[in-house]
């Protein structure tokens, strides 16, 4: 069992690669919140027909939900030609997709709860949503789409044992906005790939998913996605001398003190000056000292790796000494309220799908209506654009598939080439044998005026 203040600490910050993070913690009108007892809720999706229990007893398998191989992960997807371009929803050339039937099962192992909900919880909220938009309009050829979302409360024991139930006892075709911790997923990731499992989507937080055969991620690889952030910082920053504050105890905060500055330092082959870094906790109540060193250095621009409640804390911290340097701030440690905080009105951030306000994107207008209509009243952040981001993905793989089995879905993901789902992904590339391709691109958004902006109408920038 991983101590309380260790797992609490990773799972707020185990998504500071680049995958994206969000202030929200409920999922589908408080459902998560009642699971946490329990730590797995099965859940219909808000706005749909389907009738399902909150306490992990729904019948998520009854009727032909599963498709006939489900249960092995075996099973045949009618060939064909590659897959559309953009986001549309036919498939490939030459394909018939099988109609009618139960409902489409998909699952969703994630931390929804505790300090790592907040970071999480509107990844799945977002796969909800687009589950309820699309049962509206009929299903996915012509069969509704089901959600079990499950919590694993950052406990790699316990994402296992959910994973295996989804898997072996729910039927599900495939996982899909998996929000976890990098131990989390460790826990998991061999189970997936000997089940031959899909995984669509998620937070994006571990090089495992530009590593592994059944990971299907909506985002750019971690590294290149630091990369990007060290672009930003050099051309819209308002000064080059970059400060850091970077976080004890996760892995995932000394991975990117060492990309900025460790040995190959991006920071300065993309005209950043690294001038400043400190180690701090996501627990500690002010900064005031780190502020004071970090002002004495001369910084211009500072990355705090953290929660968004540690970003805010450390900019109050800094303002109250008249620091007030412009922060550059990758997608997971910031929410929709950001911009907003004190210190904070002119932050740069780099998210590795679309923004998630202010984008012009074709496929944005889908999402936003969705979000209005299913996210609680909550505004959206990065976790929600992933989210979408990830059911896009699965979705356009679930049309394109003959039969709606694992196998098919694995058979139409590995047809995807340069994929940007109307302009909410990087492109996207998958391999058979191998999963994703590493793209360098990545997203830009900036604070105005209080409020986020997206960069360049929400068009993705690459390198």
């Amino acid at each position: 069992m991983i101590p309380n203040r260790t797992r609490a600490t990773a799972a707020a910050v185990a998504a500071l690669s680049l995958a994206l993070a969000a202030c929200g913690s409920r999922v589908d009108h408080d459902t998560v919140v009642r699971s946490v007892g329990g730590g797995q809720v099965a859940t219909g999706v808000a706005g749909a027909d389907t009738t399902v229990g909150v306490d992990g007893s729904a019948d998520a398998t009854s009727g032909d939900g599963a498709s006939d191989d489900a249960g092995s992960g075996s099973g045949s997807g009618t060939s064909g030609g590659g897959s559309s371009s953009g986001g549309s929803a036919s498939g490939g050339a030459g394909k018939t997709a099988k109609k009618g039937g139960g409902p489409i099962v998909i699952g969703s192992v994630g931390t929804t709860s505790g300090p790592g909900g907040v970071a999480f919880a509107q990844g799945p909220r977002a796969l909800q949503a687009w589950a309820a938009t699309v049962n509206a309009q009929g299903g996915i050829n012509g069969r509704k789409v089901q959600v079990i979302v499950m919590d694993d409360g950052a406990d790699a024991a316990k994402g296992r044992s959910q994973m295996q139930e989804l898997v072996e006892q729910r039927k599900v075709v495939a996982i899909v906005a998996s929000f976890t911790t990098t131990q989390t997923m460790n826990a998991w990731k061999s189970y997936v790939e000997k089940m031959k499992v899909p995984v669509v989507g998620g937070d994006c937080s571990t090089t495992a998913w530009t590593a592994s055969p059944m990971l299907f991620s909506e985002c750019p690889g971690t590294n290149s996605a630091l990369d990007g952030l060290a672009q930003v910082g050099a051309k819209y920053g308002k000064g080059k001398k970059l400060g850091a504050f970077f976080c004890t105890d996760s892995e995932a905060c000394t991975h990117v003190q060492d990309r900025f500055f460790g040995s190959g330092k991006p920071a300065e082959r993309y005209g950043l000056d690294p001038v400043y870094n400190a180690k701090i906790s996501v627990t500690q109540p002010d900064f005031t000292a780190e502020c004071i060193q970090a002002r004495n250095a001369g910084v211009e621009l500072m990355l705090v790796t953290g929660d968004p409640n540690t970003v805010s804390r450390v900019a109050s911290s800094c303002s109250r000494q008249n620091f007030t340097p412009q922060f550059l701030q990758p997608g997971a440690t910031v929410d929709g309220a950001t911009a907003s905080k004190p210190g904070l009105k002119n932050v740069l951030a780099v998210t590795p799908t679309f923004p998630f306000t202010g984008s012009t994107a074709a496929g944005f207008g889908q999402f936003n209506s969705a979000w209005n209509k299913y996210g609680g009243g909550k505004a959206p952040g990065p976790a929600a654009a992933q989210g979408w981001a990830s059911a896009k993905v699965f979705e356009k793989a679930a049309r394109g598939a003959g039969e709606i089995s694992r196998a098919g879905l694995i058979k139409e993901l590995t047809t995807f080439r340069g994929q940007r789902f109307d302009g909410l992904t990087v492109p996207l590339t998958y391999v058979a044998g191998k999963g994703t391709t590493d793209t360098k691109c990545a997203f830009g958004m900036r604070g105005s005026g209080g409020k986020w902006t997206a960069m360049s109408g929400g068009k993705a920038f690459c390198w």
